[in-house]
């Protein structure tokens, strides 16, 4: 097996970033708070600890991302009433007629990377590299 295949996967997740930094730096999101807000407007209220959980990042980066997220308009975040510890998360206006303009920049890139792979060759690396994710949400 090539040795390169990590660094391929992480090229590829890392370009991905730019390129909605690129894309969504009108609209006041970077590449890295973009996958937030699919999140977010998707189960409002979702606790941080479960968005860590879902976006596969680091407790204290999901806090920072919110911060910056909070302060330009995108989120608010209250204490859970039900568990003090916990702070729920919650779609603002702006994050909901983001939304759109999120899920068209993934659109494009998706587009983008794989235009001149067949529909075969895209089921396959989906299938392929869904198995991968799962076993790595297992490792961890």
């Amino acid at each position: 097996m090539k040795q390169h295949l990590m660094r391929n996967i992480n090229t590829i997740s890392r370009c991905a970033a730019l390129y909605r930094d690129a894309h969504l730096a009108d609209c006041g999101l970077s590449g890295w708070q973009a996958p937030y807000i699919p999140e977010i407007c998707a189960a409002p209220g979702i606790t941080q600890d479960q968005l860590a959980l879902r976006l596969h990042v680091n407790r204290s980066n999901v806090t920072r991302q919110l911060a910056m997220l909070e302060e330009n308009g995108f989120v608010l975040r209250r204490r859970s009433e039900s568990d003090r510890r916990a702070v729920e998360v919650y779609p603002t206006q702006k994050a909901e007629e983001t939304l759109s303009a999120v899920r068209a920049v993934y659109r494009s890139w998706r587009e983008k990377l794989f235009y001149d792979l067949t529909s075969e060759e895209r089921d396959r690396l989906e299938s392929l590299l869904e198995r991968l994710a799962r076993r790595a949400e297992d490792i961890q």
